[in-house]
């Protein structure tokens, strides 16, 4: 005869191997595998960009900001990415300002891609948010990193003709890395790492 703790016990629904949830659990160690890997990746390929002077300054084609897209389906590059951005701009001729202001902004862009991967918005409306942002804080960091920051002139820098047509200009390159560059990286790696 069975115990009434015993029957409680076989009535408890079992999974079978075809009703496992298919969802992967991914452990923390992959995790800061892959944090790393990006923010070394991010480092390499804009020093490669600073070998052609495509890193720094108005003519900006970084080929890491390809990777900024990342965050859309792992959370976890955000801090790769900004702690690449910051090991990157120790190498800009706008010194702290860049170093403080560059990598602000690149966090900022970055939580707004995870965000817009969590609402389920298009790569496309991420690869205009990190341009937008890009836009608006790579013209302040040249134009503060050549005046210097104690300058009295610091406040109408987003008040003068030239820092809108340096916004209108990274604008337009940002576009152009992340989304042809950024987009089909993101869609290779959903449609065969993710698989």
């Amino acid at each position: 005869m069975y115990s009434s703790w015993t029957r409680r016990v076989s009535v408890l629904p079992t999974m079978n191997e075809s009703e496992k949830p298919l969802v992967r659990q991914e452990s923390w160690l992959i995790k800061v595998a892959r944090t790393g890997l990006v923010a070394a990746l991010y480092v390499v390929f804009t020093y490669l960009s600073s070998v052609f002077n495509l890193a720094f300054g108005t003519l900006q084609f970084r080929v890491s900001e390809s990777l900024t897209l990342l965050p859309l389906i792992w959370g976890e590059t955000v801090f790769g990415l900004t702690v690449g951005t910051l090991l990157s701009n120790l190498g800009s001729p706008y010194g702290v300002i860049d170093w403080v202001f560059g990598t602000l902004a690149s966090f900022v862009a970055l939580s707004l891609v995870r965000w817009i991967g969590r609402k389920g918005y298009s790569e496309w409306i991420a690869a205009l948010a990190v341009s937008v942002v890009n836009a608006l804080a790579v013209p302040f960091v040249i134009l503060i990193g050549a005046m210097g920051l104690g300058s009295s002139t610091m406040g109408g820098v987003f008040l003068s003709s030239i820092y809108w047509s340096y916004a209108a200009t990274i604008f337009a390159e940002e576009f152009c890395v992340v989304a042809f560059l950024g987009i089909p990286l993101i869609r290779t790696i959903k449609g065969r790492v993710l698989k």
